[in-house]
């Protein structure tokens, strides 16, 4: 059968490019085992995961919410004998390995049909060509980064491969914990700086005790356990496996590996080893309002949101549980406000309501719409301006989004927030996540704010030979190289042409002056009478930097500004396939010329 997958306790089977689990690995995850519906060994489960995520300060999602997806997926899936792997990522964020405070976690439920024949009884090792990197902070959680399990499978030839730290000890197999049983002592690596301390292995090492056997945990070397008298593994599907064979290397005995496997099915025969998620034992708020609901005021026909298509709606600032009732009875939304302000109510929302715009969806329920409202859960948005282009083309770009509230004109826009005139060049251009209903403003605002935190930081560390007197110059001339190339690696070249031709009173010459200059009126190609326009940007006929920039800048053109190459070019024509050629002097320029354009 097709795994189920629950994404934050909705049946979805997709994330989006900007979750961090999908980029970068950051996230944690939990393989349980599941016989008629009840999850095996669940507290040591819960307890990793919870220990993973203070180890990597990512946010604990309550027992209840994992256990009630747990218990959604499985009845969706109608598997009462299964494997479940619950995944928690950080949450989504832009590119850069940098997130928010306020990041929200993303919780994943996949259930899957468990293995159909079992395990062999019997396993060969071989030794894997890749091991482990030291991480401590890493070391003993079970982190969404695998690479290192999945290139230590490549090429392997047994049942399972052993994995090597960097010293070259035994730390685990690619899949599961290893042990080994020598002159009456188990030994166990020490996994304090990498590897995976699975939920088997605490409980081996107690029973192991509990048979009198002496428990080593700390360094294993290659030679410690091709001396060993047993070998096995364990993981939380195949439980505990002999280990047969190791390379050409046979162990025969398994005596007290079958004593410790013995006691371990009597421990999972115990009724504390399951927990139950038939029925939910945490009485989280959905179930509070169906105990209310059921005195007598459930209503079935009320229990859902009316709708057949999406539809945004704005709870507006200051609005009450009574007042929303009201509004969404009017409007045809809901069947009873009877029962939305009792399921409010029950939820205690209150005084939790927040403002904003949130999604409706058709099937919604009431209670999954109370619970957007109450957590601020509101429609997001990425929108991403682009390099190169004016304040007016991200003005019409914003203007134009339904998500954009757009109340001032662009010149007060840059009045309010403080950007004297030449405006041009003081917006960043970048992927933002806005909320619905943002203002114009506020989105420029963080666009400017990003826009100084960079030039701040290369305004501070730039040379002294620069000639810039103030940290716009900086900008004007990163929008001439901005709008001259797409190709990074020739930035600080075009930046040292043009420096090189200020510092010796030579004229910028550059189109895309002329081009802004001409505004409307630019045709698609120039002319010569176009070259003669007069306007303080036309780097044609005034020496300098025009009077403000062009356009707005990307960082690596803004880069390029503070970092121009050493060179001695002073010119350069454009190749057909965008690239340019460059010359130190008018005569190798007139050959480019003859070369790239007329020919």
């Amino acid at each position: 059968m097709t795994p189920i997958v629950l994404i934050n306790g909705a049946k979805r089977s997709k994330t989006t490019v900007f979750n961090r689990n999908t980029q970068f690995g950051d996230g944690l995850f939990e393989t349980c085992v599941v016989e008629s519906k009840n999850i095996l060994f669940w507290p040591y489960h819960i307890a990793r995961l919870n220990k993973g995520c203070k180890k990597l300060g990512i946010a604990q999602v309550d027992e209840s919410f994992w256990l009630s997806d747990i218990r959604k997926a499985l009845s969706i899936s109608r598997l009462n004998n299964c494997v479940v792997k619950i995944i928690l990522s950080r949450g989504e964020s832009l590119r850069g390995y940098g997130y928010s405070d306020d990041i929200k976690p993303v919780r994943i439920v996949i259930v899957s049909e468990g293995p159909k024949s079992p395990h062999s009884k019997n396993l060969t090792l071989g030794f894997c060509d890749s091991g482990y990197a030291q991480n401590p902070k890493l070391a003993g959680i079970k982190h969404c980064n695998r690479l290192e399990q999945v290139l230590a499978r490549e090429g392997l030839e047994h049942d399972e491969g052993i994995m090597l730290d960097e010293g070259g000890n035994v730390i685990s197999v690619t899949q599961g914990n290893i042990y080994s049983i020598y002159a009456n002592t188990l030994n166990t690596p020490r996994l304090d700086q990498c590897g995976i301390e699975g939920t088997r292995r605490t409980i081996i090492l107690e029973i192991a005790s509990e048979l009198g056997l002496q428990v080593n945990v700390g360094p294993l070397s290659v030679d410690k356990l091709m001396e060993s008298d047993e070998v096995f593994v364990s993981n939380s599907v195949m439980g505990i496996q002999s280990v047969t064979k190791i390379g050409d290397m046979s162990f025969s005995s398994n005596g007290e590996t079958e004593s410790i496997k013995s006691v371990f099915e009597e421990k999972k025969q115990s009724k504390d080893a399951w927990l139950s998620v038939k029925k939910n034992k945490t009485f989280s708020r959905f179930i509070k309002v169906a105990l209310i609901l059921t005195l007598g005021v459930w209503i079935w026909t009320s229990k859902n949101i009316l709708l057949e298509d999406s539809q945004i709606y704005h709870l507006q600032k200051g609005a009450t549980i009574d007042a929303l009732a009201l509004d969404l009875y009017n409007k045809k939304l809901i069947n009873s406000e009877a029962y939305f302000k009792l399921a409010g109510m029950a939820m205690g929302a209150s005084k939790k309501l927040q403002t904003g715009y949130y999604q409706l969806e058709p099937e919604m329920s009431v209670l999954s719409f109370l619970d957007k409202a109450t957590s601020g859960d509101v429609v997001r948005q990425n929108i991403t301006l682009i390099e190169g282009v004016t304040l007016d083309d991200y003005y019409m770009q914003l203007s134009q989004n339904p998500a954009v509230i757009v109340k001032k004109t662009l010149q007060e826009v840059m009045q309010s927030l403080g950007i004297n005139e030449p405006h041009e060049g003081w917006i960043f251009p970048e992927t933002y996540q806005i909320t619905y209903g943002d203002s114009i403003q506020r989105i420029f605002a963080r666009a400017h704010e990003s826009l100084k935190g960079q030039l701040d930081v290369l305004w501070k560390a730039k040379s002294d030979s620069l000639p810039f007197k103030a940290p716009y110059e900086a900008i004007i001339l990163a929008s001439l190289i901005e709008k001259e190339t797409a190709h990074h690696q020739e930035k600080s070249m075009i930046a040292g042409v043009f420096l090189r031709r200020l510092a010796i009173g030579m004229r910028l010459q550059t189109d895309p002056s002329v081009i802004y200059a001409l505004g409307d009126a630019y045709t698609g190609s120039l002319s010569k009478k176009d070259l003669r326009i007069e306007s303080p940007y036309n780097t044609y006929r005034h020496k300098g930097l025009p009077p403000g920039a062009i356009g707005s800048v990307g960082y690596e053109s803004l880069y390029a500004a503070f970092h121009p190459d050493n060179g001695n070019t002073l010119y350069f024509v454009s190749k057909k396939d965008g690239s340019h050629a460059f010359a130190e002097t008018y005569q190798e320029h007139k050959d480019n010329i003859q070369r790239y354009l007329n020919n």
